[in-house]
């Protein structure tokens, strides 16, 4: 069998996907291109509005290209949309019904389980693999249909996180990223392990070079977990934090359990960790924001010298709180508040990546790209992060034939270094010289 995979949202539907893939590999299903799939699988997110409107959009779009093809629909989707999208979707499967996908496609096209047959066939498309620890969150924050659809909260059990960690090690991944609806309330099911007993087991067991935790809720974060990672260079100093508002009026609203004071408080011991680095999240327009409660939030930004800040326009969903709530806020000011915010967030990024400049750190290489067209320097360049989350630009001179605006992979220098190899999924030593786009160039000081 054939089969494609669409995912949209979160760290956690990215994690899943991947498991899935492995998964029908081992059972010699082919993962190809949309082109050649007979079976379409879409991990769809249903967090706001517009993701929605994207999921059934796509869903539109493979059954118009597609039409002979299996679709299948799983992961976060309204009883609404299955209602709307019944005549497009073949088969409808809820997150605990991803676990048995493909035995449940195979029955519901041939009637039969699927083949035993296994033979084990891995790719490794990434430098960076995201592990998934738990699911589920039972918080209930006003805007959001998450706990309406992984109510559950189930943590994975520690054995089983360490055997997944190992296996991408052999497989030659950097990096692992700790992934889940909420991963601050892991909990091992047998034993009374919290995230950051999870943590020392994982530094303890394995020998992965970078462990990287994906969105916390800020009082999530203790001094426990701030000293653990201040002392183990091998957990990346970058926090995201599910902040949402700096409006103690707003946060109330939103069912968030914590004020303006509690998160000047965890981001101050945060900052105790030597070249931390902070992301957040936050909604605009949420009912009842006055033009006072933004400001507060704005000012926050600017004082936490977040580096990166992803902006929402807050969108009603079905059974929340908020969808009901009156002093709904219109989408002219909540388009003019993201953008005010965005330029804000550019501004203090801008300002807190300068504090980087000419240190030296490690980066994990990804990926070979281009420079933009019209840029002074016109080539080709590196890309990759360091452990604090800063997006790294690495420009190579040719040791010969340097006027050649390709790139073969052939032997090349920087800054005196030479190497003959493919650089991606390396970690080499980078000294950071200037700003460029939403990152820093650099120049390659050594090979770790």
């Amino acid at each position: 069998m054939k089969i494609h995979f669409h995912t949209f949202g979160c760290k956690l539907n990215q994690a899943e996907t991947e498991e899935l893939e492995e998964k029908f590999k081992v059972q010699n299903w082919q993962i190809v291109d949309k082109t050649k799939a007979n079976i379409h699988f879409i991990n769809a997110c249903v967090v706001t509005q517009k993701a929605e409107k994207e999921v059934r959009q796509l869903i539109h779009l493979v059954k118009r290209k597609f039409p002979n093809c299996f679709l299948v629909v799983a992961g976060c989707f309204t009883p609404e949309m299955k209602v709307k999208e019944k005549q497009n979707v073949d088969l409808w499967l809820n997150n605990s019904g991803k676990e048995r996908i493909n035995e449940l496609i195979l029955e519901k096209l041939y009637k039969f389980n699927s083949s035993k047959d296994i033979q084990k066939r891995i790719s490794q498309t990434r430098t960076r693999a995201l592990i998934k620890i738990q699911s589920g969150c039972q918080h209930y924050c006003a805007y959001c249909i998450v706990p309406f659809l992984r109510k559950k909260v189930v943590s994975r059990l520690v054995k089983n996180i360490i055997q997944e960690i190992k296996k991408k090690e052999k497989q030659g991944y950097q990096e692992i990223v700790l992934v889940g609806t909420n991963i601050g309330l892991y909990s091992d099911p047998k034993k009374s392990l919290n995230l950051t007993d999870l943590l020392k087991e994982i530094l303890t067991k394995t020998s992965i070079s970078r462990i990287r935790l994906s969105s916390l809720w800020p009082t999530n974060i203790n001094s426990e977990l701030i000293s653990l990672i201040k002392k183990s260079p091998r957990i990346c100093p970058h926090f995201h934090l599910s902040v949402q508002s700096a409006s103690d009026k707003i946060l109330k609203r939103m069912n968030r359990q914590y004020t303006r004071a509690d998160l000047e408080k965890i981001i101050k011991k945060i900052y105790q960790i030597p070249n931390v680095n902070l992301t957040t999240d936050i909604i605009v327009g949420f009912p009842g924001e006055t033009d006072s409660d933004f400001t507060q939030t704005m000012e926050f930004v600017q004082k936490s010298k977040i580096l990166k800040v992803h902006v929402f326009r807050f969108s009603p969903r079905p059974k929340t709180k908020a969808a009901d709530f009156k002093e709904q806020i219109s989408e002219q000011a909540k388009q003019i508040r993201s953008r005010e915010l965005i330029k804000l967030g550019e501004k203090v990024s801008q300002q807190r990546r300068k504090d980087f400049l000419d240190k030296q750190f490690s980066v994990l290489i990804e990926a070979l790209g281009r420079s933009p067209t019209g840029e002074a320097k016109q080539g080709t360049y590196w890309q990759g992060l360091t452990s604090n989350y800063l997006k790294i630009f690495v420009h190579p001179v040719r040791s010969s034939r340097q006027n050649c605006s390709s790139f073969d992979n052939s032997k090349f220098t920087s800054n005196g270094v030479q190497s003959d190899e493919d650089l991606s999924n390396q970690i080499i030593k980078v000294k950071l010289t200037e700003l460029y786009q939403d990152g820093i160039r650099g120049e390659i000081k050594s090979f770790v």
